[in-house]
């Protein structure tokens, strides 16, 4: 990594999920695979140039076996091409259960985007309060491996809403350890975080306040993390500083937008296999423009919508129909939840509604692949004409990054001010109101229409500001962050 390290002990990473995925064999041999993306790439380097160490829940049986042939002591990668050390914690299933779907995705994730229904739900009863033990507890299990075998020098960097409690807990094991804590969602403003209990609500808030970065996606949900903080009698919050003076300690809550590997994301779509599947695809889509949407079936990214504006742009265009074919990459998310299920279908349903409509012997407007296929999402982002991302909100989305920097026919991203990634990307984008169905056609119709020199204008905009912030700033960033905060502690016990 060029410019993450400094004069500083070990680093630890703390995540739900880890970089690595350990595979038991038939004959009972283990094997990892790595995990893609640049988040991973980023964090990894850091991790190599202090030789340090990822912690995170087991999630396969070659994790847990994994975990318990290393008897509690962390595994070394080094050997087969990672310079970490990998410490996996086996979570009771029925605690897992709690904390997981029942707290991070049943609760905060719905919280954070702003997802509740608030004429029917939430509704919180003595189940909701039995998994936040659960959560809890795994927090805790965290926070007791994470002050194993580190030092009071040691730097940690928590990642995202799964372990918002970690940084006060770990805070208890090592006062002066320098901890940052990073969530890679939204969060909502005061007025919606106070829909959350009490108890619930105090102990997420004081427990990320347990670190001395707070970094977030971007600078609204900064804004809104420092507005919450404000329902805490003992935080003094600096918006114009974005500080927050608590327990005699400072809190420094910033923007740290993530971003994508460009190389590697542009190596892997260059390959043989991913040119076959772009061929493929421009024969089936002939001389039709492409809309593209690639997407986890997930609430937050407001499919249904999509879908509505697409047929409302054919109702008030005609000219349209025949002439562009709506592909939308769905791949499946949280099918343990009842809520996820139900969204899929709803998806399926108004799809297939608007095609009962318009189809004709020769021309279906929208095609839905709900599947995993991450190679055929990377030769879509090559053909496309227009890209729609229209998530309700997002911490950042990854996909208006990818697209652009992958796409060949200066394909015009549609993209929702609510996304992280507008504060970045909007000016170069067509905007849009996610929950105007009105807007949101305009904008499919702008992005089809648009004039080719505009259409490259802007094509080559988004590929240079994602091109400007790799992967490895993100880190770098927060790890300055932690630096200042280490040379005022300094300063002040000097001056003692």
């Amino acid at each position: 990594m060029s410019d993450t390290s400094v004069d500083r002990g070990p680093l630890v990473v703390a995540s739900n999920r880890g970089p690595v995925t350990f595979e038991l064999g038939a004959d009972s041999s283990l094997s990892w695979s790595r995990g893609s993306g640049g988040l991973v790439t980023a964090l990894t380097g850091a991790l190599e140039d202090t030789h340090g160490e990822w912690v995170a829940a087991t999630m396969s049986e070659g994790d847990v076996e994994a975990e318990r042939r290393a008897g509690n002591r962390p595994i070394d990668l080094g050997p087969d091409g990672l310079d970490l050390r990998m410490r996996f914690l086996e979570v009771p299933p029925e605690i897992y259960d709690g904390y997981y779907n029942g707290i991070a995705n049943g609760v905060l994730w719905f919280a954070f985007h702003y997802l509740w229904d608030t004429v029917r739900s939430p509704t919180f009863v003595e189940e909701t309060f039995d998994a936040w033990d659960d959560y809890v507890r795994v927090n805790q299990m965290f926070a007791d491996a994470l002050a194993e075998d580190t030092t009071e020098d040691t730097t940690y960097l928590i990642q995202d809403y799964h372990l918002a409690l970690v940084p006060r807990m770990l805070r208890e094991h090592r006062p002066d350890a320098l901890i940052a804590h990073f969530s890679h969602t939204p969060f909502a403003g005061a007025s919606y975080i106070r829909i959350l209990p009490n108890r619930i609500r105090d102990e997420l808030l004081h427990g990320m306040l347990g670190a001395d970065v707070l970094g977030f996606q971007g600078h609204d949900w900064a804004e809104n993390f420092l507005n919450a903080a404000r329902l805490l009698p003992s935080a003094r919050v600096d918006l114009t500083r974005s500080r927050i003076r608590v327990e005699g300690r400072e809190v420094l809550v910033r923007a740290h937008p993530v971003s994508v590997d460009a190389a590697a994301l542009r190596q892997t779509a260059g390959t043989p296999e991913i040119r076959q599947r772009r061929a493929e695809l421009a024969g089936w889509r002939g001389d039709a423009k492409l809309l593209l949407r690639v997407d986890r079936l997930e609430l937050s990214k407001n499919i249904p919508r999509g879908f509505i504006a697409f047929e409302r742009m054919l109702e008030r265009e005609p000219s349209w129909r025949g002439r562009v074919k709506f592909l939308a990459m769905l791949s499946p998310s949280r099918q343990e939840l009842p809520e996820y299920r139900t969204y899929g279908d709803e998806c399926r349903e108004e799809a297939e509604r608007i095609n009962r409509k318009y189809a004709t012997k020769t021309w279906t407007p929208i095609e839905v692949r709900i599947r995993e296929d991450y190679e055929g999402a990377l030769a879509a982002y090559a053909e496309y004409d227009a890209l729609l991302v229209n998530p309700v909100f997002d911490g950042m989305n990854l996909v208006a990054m990818e697209g652009p920097l992958l796409n060949r026919r200066h394909g015009v991203l549609a993209l929702s001010r609510n996304a992280g990634a507008f504060h970045r990307l909007g000016r170069y984008a067509v905007p849009l109101n996610p929950f105007d169905i009105e807007e949101t056609a305009a904008a499919i119709h702008e992005a089809l229409t648009m004039p080719e020199h505009e259409r490259a204008r802007r094509a080559r905009g988004l590929s240079r500001l994602v091109l400007a912030n790799p992967p490895h700033r993100w880190v770098s960033d927060q790890l300055a962050d932690l630096e200042r905060v280490r040379r005022r502690r300094v300063a002040r016990a000097a001056a003692v």
